[in-house]
């Protein structure tokens, strides 16, 4: 059995993640939202992030998706604005 580390300081904190709908993103998103925070990541990839968003937000997570580019900055602070 796999003990995992708590971190109750992370409950209610807000996180934002970029290129959170897949791999190592979507890991850290899953684990963040497993604390309590609450997160906001953003991708490129518009249907991975909404079904994540929607199975970690039917678990009962406060999770945000928002479809963007990092490269383009503009549409990067409009998503996280």
């Amino acid at each position: 059995m796999t003990a995992y580390a708590n971190y109750p300081s992370l409950e209610g904190r807000p996180v934002v993640i970029s290129g959170g709908a897949s791999g190592i993103g979507a890991s850290l998103v899953r684990e963040f939202a497993g604390q309590g925070a609450k997160v906001g990541f953003v991708d490129i990839a518009r249907e991975q992030g909404e079904a994540l968003a929607a199975e970690l937000g039917a678990a009962g997570a406060t999770v945000s998706f928002a479809h963007c580019d990092v490269t383009d900055i503009a549409d990067y602070q409009a998503a996280i604005a």
